[in-house]
């Protein structure tokens, strides 16, 4: 018996040894290795949930640039663009070889940080540096992954970094967003949530009202209930949405079970309580200006005013200073001083060629401003991101006029640069104000400005802020 036995179990590995090994296809493969990435996905949420308990958060708060992955190959850090793009073209190719969402994660994440050094620039730059080829296909992973799931998506929204996740919003097709969900909340709405502020308009104007109005998270709100109960909302934002959506449009938002407000009540509430904001800001920049006329009254010029050559000589010193109101009612306070280019009466400048300083720490205030001027036909324009830097290009540059932004970071913010650069020049001043408080623009009004244009700019303010210099 015990013969027999021994006999058996030799048989037995002697046929594992002769026998033919397991046959896969493509198809097991991919079956697999979807199991296998999902067993890692849920690890490593584990993980996340354990590190976010216990490790201390970042005092910087979120980041612009995504974290590596540690189980991800280090050699991604090193690759080109180019190299990056090809191993995203890879993965559309069916196969056991195209790499996992976990590498489509790194390669995004050191693409566009690579390319980009803030979300602004993604938005402004992304034509110029990613060809319109590679953004189509890099769309194609993009819908590829949501149609698997979403599970490169997912990972770049919850380990990604602000400009990952701006690059989404430029490259993806935000309807394929909407169709994928994690924990009943959809794609788009995550998005939302966490994309840069300075983007969101940009995602607003993208998705559109379908997009906006009818995905519903698992609370039953929509993505437009989303955007208005940001913290951070802003003019922009209100601006976008008011081109998107009209009112009935507005009037025909609802929660999913049809309760509660409308969009339009909602919308109206916020946005007004914003503009009543912003026009007291407005009213108190103007009144008790050294000077000024009262912001209702309508300064009425001379018949025959004195006209200054193109260096601005011949205008009388003691001019009295004006505050004037544009046709559309958006009040500009600005001062009348000598040595100004002369205006026609359609706010064109005899003199087009004056030299232009835009100040301001957000590149695509600076960039909108250029391109306003520019289509006003200033092309003389330079520009600084800091207060130091503008005192330093003032000195050096000596421009005509200033466009300053009040409200900086760093050691100078606008009010004190404008201060040092009027103790070395008599270079006009016209602020741009955002959020201000009533001290600075008691600060700024010190300091006896030509003039300040209140954020959201359009060309029109532009154009009537530099013909009221006289």
């Amino acid at each position: 018996m015990e013969k027999r036995v021994a006999e058996t179990r030799e048989d037995n590995q002697e046929k594992r040894r002769t026998s033919s090994p397991a046959m896969y296809s493509a198809e097991d493969v991919e079956l697999i290795k979807e199991a296998y990435d999902a067993k890692l996905a849920a690890l490593e949420s584990k993980i996340q949930v354990i590190e976010t308990a216990v490790l201390p958060k970042s005092p910087a708060g979120r980041h612009f640039h995504a974290p590596m992955l540690r189980s991800v190959d280090s050699s991604l850090e090193s690759a080109t663009p180019q190299q990056l793009l090809e191993l995203f073209a890879s993965s559309l190719n069916r196969g056991p070889k195209k790499p996992d969402f976990r590498t489509l994660t790194v390669a995004w994440g050191v693409l566009f940080s690579s390319l980009f050094l803030s979300t602004m620039e993604v938005q402004t730059e992304i034509q110029t540096k990613i060809s319109t080829e590679n953004q189509a296909m890099l769309r194609e992973v993009v819908k590829a992954d949501c149609a698997r799931g979403g599970r490169f998506v997912f990972n770049v929204l919850k380990k990604g970094g602000q400009i990952d996740r701006s690059a989404l919003i430029m490259i993806a097709d935000l309807q394929d967003l909407a169709g994928i969900e994690q924990d009943g909340v959809p794609a788009i709405h995550l998005l939302t949530r966490a994309c840069d502020k300075s983007i969101r308009p940009l995602l607003i104007g993208k998705a559109g009202k379908q997009l906006l109005s009818s995905i519903f998270d698992r609370d039953g709100l929509p993505v437009f209930f989303v955007i208005l109960s940001m913290g951070n909302l802003s003019i922009y934002d209100i601006d976008a949405i008011e081109k998107v959506f009209s009112k009935d449009d507005l009037r025909r938002i609802m929660a999913q079970n049809r309760t509660g407000r409308n969009g339009l009540e909602a919308f109206a509430e916020i946005s007004t309580r914003m503009r009543e904001n912003l026009a007291l800001q407005h009213k108190a920049f103007t009144s008790n200006r050294p000077g000024a006329t009262a912001p209702d009254e309508r300064a009425v010029p001379p018949k025959n005013p004195p006209v200054p050559d193109q260096k601005g000589n011949g205008m009388p010193v003691d001019e009295k200073p004006l505050c004037l109101k544009d046709p559309a009612g958006d009040s500009i306070s600005a001062v009348c001083q000598k040595d100004v280019p002369s205006m026609t009466d359609t706010g064109d400048t005899s003199n087009k060629n004056i030299k232009i300083l835009i100040v301001d720490d957000s590149k695509i205030i600076r960039f909108l401003l250029l391109q306003r001027l520019n289509a006003l036909g200033y092309k003389n324009c330079i520009m600084a991101e800091s207060g130091d830097e503008a005192v330093k290009v003032a000195g050096e540059a000596r421009p005509y006029v200033i466009f300053m932004d009040i409200t900086m970071p760093g050691k100078l913010d606008g009010i004190a640069a404008a201060r040092e650069i009027r103790k070395r020049s008599d270079t006009r001043i016209i602020f741009l104000a955002g959020g201000c408080n009533k001290d600075t623009l008691d600060q700024a009004r010190e300091l006896d400005p030509e003039g300040y244009i209140i954020k959201p700019f359009s060309e029109k303010k532009i154009r009537v802020a530099l013909k009221l210099l006289r």
